[in-house]
């Protein structure tokens, strides 16, 4: 199989510059297919300036899908880079129209260069042993008359996805006990002594709380975030309010309960948030949802498109079984830190929670059982609290039926 050397390294694609082949005819060493002869795009050499490209169009018809193939022999148990650069006409969105395919992976993100051209690219780490077979696809589809130049489609080894660790560490209780402050403060010196980064407390936690918790952040260089009764003097309202306060001790945000519990509002007059902000941190990025909020995919749903990796959970008390949904249909982490019967939780990208890992065996995730995204579990009790800890690698996130890689992985992989 050709290799072409491509900014010091190989690229695994042949005929990835297009060089060879004949302007009006598909690229020397790919291959056109669709699911029906109608709907194939068009796929073809072209000349655009002063060299050759790849031509991808639609065929007239909106509903149009096909793609151009080549094959490509790698090693396994590596990491690649998949890379490429094109122009393309104004009406192209490349997340609907184009996919760049390899491995049941592929490119989803994109950027517009300075000359106008758009450039995509994506790492990720390809299981296996020896050598291993594929494919890569370049697909067009659902654009009747949308053009794309494609000047170069690239694979190449790269350095490995470096890890992203966080220490995270939740808390629960059994039942609403009063608790005082030097309780709390208990809490935080032992998961600080302990090095985590982030910790968090549960729901109805006093304004009063507000100022040690500062001190502790500070003291320790951790985040610590809980939901509290907060009081808006200014516009003489009352919220279910969650804080985040970072390694210095400062307050750098907060949500606002979306879906306060019937009585919270009818009998308490506590007023509805708004808004589902997230908030990037050293380690990453968090969103935050509150006790009822879990009922509604609405927050959660919101936070992982806005970005959330990690959503923090702050309750009273909960329904255990929501929470692989919430973490398995939006690819993020759920931490959970309650007042109820000590059942604090963490669960994975895949919906596992860390303390059961085989307490679902249709869990199918290879990333899950190989190549576990969490280490380092602990419990441990101090006074009236319970304390859960763990180790996330926020560099991979699997999903519960993961199949190499995104596509083709559920929930809905990254489907155009």
């Amino acid at each position: 199989m050709k290799q072409i050397r491509n900014r010091g390294s190989i690229n695994y694609v042949s005929n990835g510059d297009f060089s060879s082949g004949q302007v009006g005819k598909v690229p020397e060493g790919w291959e056109v297919k669709s699911p029906r002869r109608s709907l194939t795009p068009i796929f073809k050499l072209a000349e655009k300036k002063g060299r050759k490209v790849l031509l991808a169009s639609g065929n007239g018809r909106e509903d149009c899908v096909g793609h151009l193939t080549t094959p490509v022999l790698f090693k396994g148990n590596r990491t690649y880079q998949m890379r490429t650069r094109f122009h393309m006409s104004s009406d192209i969105n490349p997340h609907k129209n184009l996919l760049f395919w390899f491995f049941n992976n592929g490119i989803f993100k994109f950027r517009r260069l300075s000359d106008g051209e758009v450039e995509g690219q994506n790492r990720f780490f390809v299981p296996g042993k020896g050598d291993v077979r594929s494919e890569v696809r370049i697909f067009f589809q659902m654009n009747a008359k949308g053009k794309v130049w494609i000047n170069e489609v690239s694979l190449e080894e790269c350095e490995p996805i470096p890890s992203r660790l966080v220490s995270i560490a939740c808390v629960a209780t059994e039942g609403r006990p009063q608790l005082k402050t030097s309780d709390w403060e208990q809490v935080l010196d032992v998961a600080g002594k302990s090095g985590v980064d982030l910790i968090l407390l549960p729901e109805c936690m006093e304004e009063s709380l507000e100022k040690p918790i500062s001190i502790k952040a500070a003291e320790y260089g951790m985040y610590i975030s809980g939901a509290f009764h907060y009081t808006d003097k200014k516009f003489d309202r009352i919220y279910n309010r969650a804080l985040l306060f970072d390694r210095k001790g400062k307050q750098i945000g907060h949500y606002d309960k979306i879906h306060p519990y019937d009585h919270e509002i009818l009998l308490n007059g506590r007023t509805p948030g708004t808004e589902a902000p997230v908030f990037k941190t050293d380690f990453g990025v968090l969103g935050i949802m509150i006790c009822y909020d879990s009922w509604f995919p609405d927050v959660a749903e919101l936070l992982a498109l806005k970005g959330a990796e990690i959503i923090l959970f702050p309750n009273a008390s909960y329904y255990r079984s929501l929470m692989p949904a919430r973490a398995a249909d939006n690819c993020v982490r759920i931490i959970a830190s309650s007042c109820d019967a000590y059942l604090a939780g963490i669960w994975d990208t895949t919906g596992t929670e860390v303390t059961a890992l085989e307490a679902d065996p249709t869990c199918w995730a290879n990333y899950c059982r190989d190549y576990r995204t969490f280490k380092n579990v602990h419990k441990r009790k101090i006074g009236k609290i319970e304390m859960l800890s763990a180790t996330l690698d926020l560099s991979q996130s699997p999903s519960p039926h993961n199949w190499g890689g995104p596509m083709n992985s559920a929930p809905g992989g990254r489907r155009n």
